[in-house]
């Protein structure tokens, strides 16, 4: 079925600007599409696919989004943006988006804006703002969107990124644990030395902002800045990655090895090493005697089998009782369409649209 493109994450929101041009008069709007595209609370749905064979082209998505003020999901609701997205090409995941903006709240409250066209799977669109209702009856002109990236990198990931790298890590961490808060700097000693050695890292927050606030997005950005992360650091809301992994604390390593063009193959699945934050054992970085981490990753970079007995990770529980897969099968991989911090999560990819209409 249609996986969304790499601009959509678990949730997104668009920023919409609406003014006018020709012989009409101006109108300027500033509001923010959220979209949620897993977890209980999905706001967008695959209702039809083809059903002759395995090929995504034809996949029907219908969504309801909220309309809001800001960024912020408990920011000011003032409608909704209902349409569908079909995959509409052979060749890539470009979609037609239908899409109809029903404000409810504020001026514009009983109006309706409705645009037309060609979603490409990244990069600028252009669709057609085709009519409305209310205030907007005679409402003609174009939209012109485009992502704005997470302000930390700039940059969004996806699993294909990783492709031409020998070797992925994958870290579940969180700011506000105290096991990782014990290893955060010889994490970032270690990972910068493989990295330097063509080891391919990434971190994975999957902690509720319910109960721990402190894991948000925002403080992510803060801490992959202050700690100067040299890798990317991706907020898992709805937790569907840390579920597919296996993953039931923080921190937790998953390895991963790659052999030309075969999938993605589990190596190593422990500990950093013998410390923690109540012991007297020093965190041994990548000295003698290497951190277990270290040794795996010397193995998996040098083409040699693990070499030791892997110890299992001890840590603060996050989630239970799921299973830890031994492959990245197809479900994990497109789970693993990273967006950055910032993004797997509401605080996502920020798609600017520009509406110009003539009323």
């Amino acid at each position: 079925m249609f996986s969304p493109p790499s601009n959509f994450a678990s949730s997104f929101f668009l920023l919409f600007f609406l003014f006018s041009i020709s012989h009409g008069f101006d109108t300027h709007l500033h509001f923010y599409f959220h979209e949620i595209v897993s977890g209980p609370n999905k706001t967008s749905f695959i209702v039809a696919g083809p059903n002759l064979t395995s090929h995504e082209f034809g996949d029907i998505v219908v969504f309801d989004n909220a309309l809001r003020v800001g960024p912020d999901p408990n920011s000011k609701l003032i409608g909704r943006a209902q349409g569908m997205s079909v995959l509409a090409s052979l060749s890539d995941q470009s979609v037609l988006t239908p899409i109809n903006f029903v404000f409810t709240e504020g001026e514009y409250k009983g109006s309706t804006l409705t645009l037309f066209g060609r979603v490409p799977a990244s990069g600028t669109a252009e669709r057609t703002v085709v009519g409305g209702t209310g205030q907007f009856r005679l409402a003609r002109g174009y939209a012109i969107s485009s992502v704005l990236p997470e302000p930390l990198t700039g940059k969004v990931w996806k699993l294909d990124d990783f492709e031409s790298y020998p070797a992925l890590l994958v870290m579940f961490i969180c700011n506000h644990c105290p096991f990782v808060k014990h290893l955060k700097k010889d994490i970032v000693k270690l990972t910068k030395f493989y990295m330097g050695k063509g080891l391919a890292a990434v971190a994975i927050s999957s902690n509720s902002t319910i109960t721990h606030p402190q894991d948000g997005p925002e403080f992510m950005a803060k801490e992959a800045k202050l700690f100067n992360y040299p890798f990317p650091y991706l907020f898992d809301e709805s937790q569907e990655v840390a579920r597919a992994f296996g993953a039931v604390c923080t921190p937790e390593f998953f390895l991963f090895k790659k052999d030309g063009r075969r999938p993605f193959e589990l190596f190593y699945h422990g500990q950093f090493d013998d410390s923690r934050p109540s012991s007297n054992i020093p965190v041994t970085g990548r000295f003698f005697p290497k951190p277990d981490l270290s040794r795996a990753i010397d193995c998996v970079l040098s083409g040699q089998k693990l070499n030791f007995m892997q110890k299992p990770r001890f840590s603060i529980p996050a989630i239970k009782d799921i299973r830890v897969p031994y492959r990245i099968k197809e479900e994990i991989v497109a789970a693993m369409k990273f967006s950055t911090l910032l993004s797997l999560s509401t605080y996502n990819v920020h798609t600017m649209f520009m509406i110009v209409v003539c009323i």
